[in-house]
């Protein structure tokens, strides 16, 4: 007999959590240092608000079409192929359709599981209300250097499809568990695993035999789970759910170094597709790479910088992007139009977010940054104070916000600025 499933009115304002509940949470973790379970943290009314806006990511992803974002899925413990997957693409969940009708549309009784990474990407209002939650515990704990995002966990499947693993050094993990059904967690400390696997002769893969050695965790459906870094898990469950997994990414000095490496590469690398000539000059004539270093477009106030100089200024930038995206590592897609403003329209900043900026190094440049997006103006100090009015968290008028500007400019000027904002999820239109 198909179970019936039942449509909700849902609201849009899930509660935040306070500075005293974060107190409980971080005594009960030991400081984040000791796997706990919290109970009853999301009421039935979120839970439902949220996974319906996991079914949205999944349709934005079936539109994308792409595995770019470590998009995952298993079926019968067998990761499915680029042709497969087509399959799931052309399957979206439709509109008002329930996780369960959907899984039964798709899968058809089938065990599965989902994993897909940089949820916070996908959908404004997810992240959104994430981040709200954990505004008072980032004001606690200090945001990780490397950013914070939220992979989802999706399926029936018995278990972790990866099998008992390890996630990489310096990533701890927030559960937020949005159910319907329950999930099991079975934790093994480092040392205790690896003696298991090394010494005991234990069979990494016959998971069965390391249960009794494990410490064993259940959470259901509005429980969060936390996990600090290090530990060796793997989790089972019986029925359909969804888990948010909330990591933060504390790195090692290499790992960070190569992702400063990375962004300054990225950053100012153009072009030099083309395929090079053969170098024929001497062995110590190294004249060669002067043209294969012109593709490096390097500002020129950066020109008297040393390497690790160059560096640090990537650092800084890399600092502003997250404190100005609440943590998060990544962005959200830009809105592909441009929004004409009228005077007598209301704006307003988009919690928890804070527009952030910072002047160049020779001061002619202001970059500001608006949910991780670096944009680059004309360094003017109103615009700073227009920025800063913004910040203070009120509904302005457009009107209001334009006066703040010097009163020579075009108001166009102000109109773009206010329009570069709001496609970057800057600000909201109030009215």
């Amino acid at each position: 007999m198909e179970q019936a499933t039942v449509k909700t009115s849902l609201t849009e304002k899930p509660k935040a959590f306070n500075e005293k509940w974060w107190d409980k949470f971080l005594h009960k973790t030991n400081n984040l240092t000791k796997t706990a379970v919290i109970e009853d943290c999301l009421n039935f009314e979120e839970t439902l608000l949220f996974r319906k806006y996991v079914l949205e990511i999944i349709q934005k992803l079936a539109e994308l079409r792409t595995d770019k974002y470590g998009f995952r899925v298993f079926v019968d413990g067998v990761k499915l192929d680029e042709t497969e997957m087509s399959k799931i693409y052309d399957l979206p969940p439709l509109e008002d359709e329930e996780l369960e009708e959907w899984v039964e549309r798709v899968y058809k009784g089938k065990k599965f599981g989902m994993i897909i990474n940089a949820g916070e990407k996908f959908n404004l209002k997810l992240s959104k209300n994430i981040a709200l939650k954990t505004k008072p515990y980032f004001e606690k704990v200090g945001f990780p250097r490397d950013g914070i995002n939220f992979s989802l966990f999706i399926g029936n499947y018995e278990k972790t499809p990866i099998g008992i693993h390890q996630d990489p050094p310096g990533q701890d993990v927030m559960h937020f568990h949005l159910g319907p059904g329950a999930k099991t967690m079975y934790t093994w400390g480092n040392e205790e695993y690896k003696e298991l696997i090394n010494t005991q002769k234990y069979n990494k893969q016959d998971v069965e035999s390391l249960l009794p050695f494990s410490s064993k965790f259940i959470f259901k459906e509005g429980s969060i789970y936390f996990m600090p870094q290090g530990e060796y898990h793997i989790g089972m469950q019986d029925g359909l759910s969804i888990g948010i997994t909330f990591w933060r990414y504390n790195h090692n000095s290499e790992i960070l170094l190569r992702k400063l490496l990375s962004l300054t590469l990225n950053e100012f690398l153009e072009g030099g597709k083309d395929l090079l000539a053969i170098d024929k000059n001497d062995i110590d004539d190294v004249s060669g790479v002067d043209d294969i270093l012109e593709i490096l477009k390097i500002p020129h106030e950066f020109n008297n910088l040393n390497y690790k100089d160059l560096l640090r200024e990537t650092y800084r930038g890399l600092r502003y992007s997250i404190h100005s995206n609440a943590g998060y590592r990544t962005s959200p897609f830009p809105m592909d139009n441009d929004i004409l403003f009228k005077g007598n329209n209301v704006v307003q900043i988009e919690q928890p977010f804070k527009i952030l900026y910072k002047e160049s190094l020779h001061k002619e440049k202001l970059h500001v940054f608006v949910r991780g997006v670096k944009i680059e103006l004309n360094n003017f100090n109103c615009i700073k104070s227009l920025i800063d009015k913004i910040n203070i968290g009120k509904p302005l008028k457009v009107s209001e916000l334009l006066k703040t500007l010097d009163k020579d400019w075009d108001e166009e000027i102000g109109l773009f600025i206010l329009n570069t904002i709001y496609k970057n999820h800057g600000i909201i239109k109030v009215k």
